[in-house]
């Protein structure tokens, strides 16, 4: 199944898209509902290689994460104005800007999406662009079928891809924070 737009007859129709305030009325039936600007993007559920994926970078990630940082394994929504929220599957944030019974609305460090066949597109051309706009530092990608980490940096208004590692091979990073990682540790043997 591909991620697709849909409109559900109990929402309102618009002819500018959705909002966020949308997002509130839909089901909560397993699958990921995001909005780019205006436009409703619904995912499956991940497969369990995904899951694992994210759990075991969470896990590391949390390990070396120092104490004014906090990661999300499964993340808050990042939004941008009323027409466009997204969920990373991991994210890095200021423990500064999470305030007790607030949404969530900095911006995070670092967002790491990790890919599934329906979400390819959609991680790396789509999601990208948006967490460029949005200003996020530090995009990874991480593709559990051929494991692998890209890193990017933001450089003016869009992203330069830093560092690809692949299986066994070693990616140290300093930003946000201090980690080295391979691949292989993301995936279950």
């Amino acid at each position: 199944m591909a991620v697709m737009a849909v409109a559900y007859e109990d929402l309102p129709i618009r002819a500018d898209g959705f909002t966020v305030d949308d997002l509130a009325e839909l089901p909560d039936d397993g699958r990921r509902y995001e909005l780019v600007d205006g436009v409703l993007l619904v995912s499956p559920a991940p497969r369990w290689e995904h899951q694992v994926g994210c759990d075991e970078l969470t896990a590391l990630l949390r390990a070396a994460c120092p104490p004014e940082l906090y990661v999300f394994g499964s993340s808050p929504d990042v939004r941008r104005g009323q027409r466009t929220s997204v969920q990373p599957d991991v994210c890095v944030v200021a423990r500064a800007d999470l305030v007790r019974g607030e949404r969530y609305l900095a911006v995070p460090l670092l967002v790491v999406e990790v890919l599934s066949p329906s979400s390819v597109g959609i991680d790396r051309l789509l999601k990208r662009d948006v967490y460029a706009r949005l200003g996020v530092i530090h995009y990874w990608i991480v593709d559990p079928d051929k494991p692998s980490i890209t890193t990017l940096s933001l450089a003016d208004s869009d992203y330069v891809e830093t560092l690809t590692v692949h299986g066994e091979a070693t990616m140290i990073v300093t930003d946000p924070f201090p980690l080295t990682v391979s691949p292989s540790q993301l995936v279950l043997p």
